[in-house]
């Protein structure tokens, strides 16, 4: 008998495993927006270039506890753009990120003035069925100004989309984790070792 009840939990699980597998309608299509160089340009339409530099995420971030509410990050390194003036200043900064939603990553941008401050955000790409509202200005108005020292959470400094919550949530982490990266890596001038972008 107990051979047979095992089969029957066996048999269980595996339809179970089957129905959470998502289906098309319920992952949705993807969505382009912006492309990267579309998505820098709006972010700093007055920088004449941009350069590219490759940083390495500090040891302590990687190490973040992921328990805490924190997202770890998925290389140990992130490329910076770095926007610039008709006199070679630096105007800002920039990250483009992924984040999970429901099913699938979303690609943001996340665009920063000098005291790091977030001064954008843009969704270059959605690829779920459902909350792609949060890629509107009018939410994504709320993470300008915001700096390391804001929560950036739901019901906090966040306000919240019905439907779209696990959207918001992975761009809240998007955020943070782009603030945080950005302070880290940018307590000190930052050196172009890489060619411009052309």
């Amino acid at each position: 008998m107990g051979w047979f009840c095992t089969g029957l939990f066996l048999l269980a699980s595996a339809a179970a495993a089957v129905a959470a597998e998502p289906s098309a309608d319920e992952i949705g299509s993807v969505q382009v927006y912006l492309t990267p160089d579309e998505a820098r340009e709006q972010a700093f339409p007055q920088a004449v270039r941009f350069d590219t530099q490759v940083l390495a995420v500090p040891k302590h971030l990687l190490e973040a506890p992921t328990d805490s509410g924190f997202r770890s990050f998925a290389d140990d390194s992130v490329a910076v753009y770095i926007a610039r003036d008709t006199t070679n200043s630096a105007i800002g900064y920039a990250v483009i990120g992924e984040e999970i939603g429901k099913y699938r990553p979303i690609t943001f941008l996340v665009a920063v003035d000098l005291q790091m401050r977030v001064s954008s955000v843009a969704i270059l790409v959605y690829r779920e069925s459902r909350g792609g509202e949060v890629r509107r200005q009018r939410f994504l108005r709320q993470y300008r100004g915001k700096d390391g020292t804001d929560p950036i959470r739901i019901n906090r400094d966040i306000i919240n989309i019905t439907g779209a919550t696990l959207s918001v949530r992975a761009l809240n982490a998007g955020v943070r984790k782009s603030l945080l990266l950005l302070e880290a890596v940018l307590d000190r001038p930052i050196k172009v070792t890489t060619s411009p972008e052309p």
